[in-house]
């Protein structure tokens, strides 16, 4: 999976791969579609599906003769396809999984059912300020400021990053850049939609050394080899590279975290329904919530499900507690597409 606020732009192999799947819906509802307990999961590889397997479908769902049958790909086909089937009667799959800037999107494309919150009983312990009814939060990370506390103090807030003991040493993944861009308006104007005021942050920042990297799971290299101290990084993957023995730690901005959540929806031509319900219900369980915050450093959506140990230390807020920021999704929608040309020009070429 990707914690990451993607542009809203599928790319041509993404839109052929959709209108190849336009066929699967027939074949699926006379063969693999014929048994109503059968839910089909359009979800991410990995780590990700086997957590899903071992926290959900095998544990909460197969004694009730609910069988999950997982497709695995990454985000742009999956909403391809969804957008490819829009007017078919019946859909390839019954829940997807998806970042909640790409279901807000969705919902505005009328391609998502409205829920039926008395067929999820425990959507009732989902965090008020999660809730929609058309998406279910699944797990959700606060953006933090990370840093090695064997090479540096840990900084405050977002403008410390502009700070001579960081110079060269602050690197971010650069598909997360719209999520930094709303951590340096927050630290600007204390919302997450002054981007202008965030690109003249962002332009500071890397003229005092703003190191890149490709994908997320390169900053833990990063952190490993010393060739950075600091960052901007979510919380879970700050309590995962601990985990695996590297030198870092978590700061939260006094400015206010800005939070990453991801989750599921139904598509409205899902075919099974009644067993999508049966899944976003068994999901939100304090077990599977539990299982997911231990193994990958989220935290639970829903308000019973109490951590312990060692994961509870790593994932507990500061007191007092910090503010945690949602995205303005709307916004989002809007200025990604912009935001992202600017940042290729000025930052990454610049």
């Amino acid at each position: 999976m990707r914690d990451s606020v993607p542009e809203f732009r599928l790319r041509r192999r993404a839109l052929l791969a959709g209108s190849v799947a336009l066929a699967a819906p027939a074949l699926l509802s006379t063969r693999a579609r014929a048994a109503e307990d059968r839910v089909v999961l359009a979800t991410w590889g990995g780590d990700y599906a086997r957590l899903l397997r071992e926290n959900i479908d095998t544990p909460l769902l197969a004694p009730k003769g609910v069988k999950v049958v997982q497709t695995i790909d990454d985000e742009p086909p999956r909403i391809a396809q969804m957008i490819a089937q829009r007017m078919l009667p019946r859909g390839t799959f019954d829940v997807a999984s998806l970042e909640a800037a790409y279901a807000y999107r969705l919902k505005d494309m009328n391609l998502l059912e409205t829920l039926d919150e008395s067929k999820i009983p425990n959507l009732k312990y989902v965090h008020p300020n999660l809730r929609t009814n058309f998406f279910v939060p699944h797990i959700y990370s606060p953006q933090v400021l990370i840093y090695d506390p064997k090479q540096v103090t840990a900084p405050t807030n977002f403008g410390d990053l502009l700070g001579p003991k960081y110079k060269g040493k602050v690197g971010f993944p650069t598909n997360n850049n719209f999520y930094v861009a709303m951590a340096a308006s927050l630290y600007a104007s204390g919302n997450v939609t002054d981007i202008e005021k965030a690109k003249a942050l962002l332009i500071k920042l890397n003229q005092n050394g703003l190191r890149l990297y490709p994908e997320t799971d390169s900053i833990a290299a990063a952190f490993k080899s010393k060739e950075i101290n600091s960052g901007v990084m979510w919380l879970a993957r700050v309590v995962m590279w601990q985990n695996a023995g590297i030198s870092v730690a978590a700061s939260f901005p006094k400015e206010g975290s800005v939070l990453y959540v991801s989750g599921f929806v139904v598509p409205k031509n899902a075919v099974n329904k009644q067993g999508a319900y049966q899944f976003l219900n068994a999901m939100l369980e304090p077990s599977a919530q539990q299982g997911f915050a231990a193994h990958m450093g989220y935290l639970p959506t829903v308000t019973n499900a109490p951590l312990s140990g060692k994961v509870a230390e790593q994932l507990a807020l500061p007191n007092p507690a910090p503010r945690l920021v949602s995205p303005d999704y709307a916004y989002d929608a809007k200025e990604t597409a912009p935001f992202n040309s600017w940042w290729q020009s000025k930052i990454q070429q610049g």
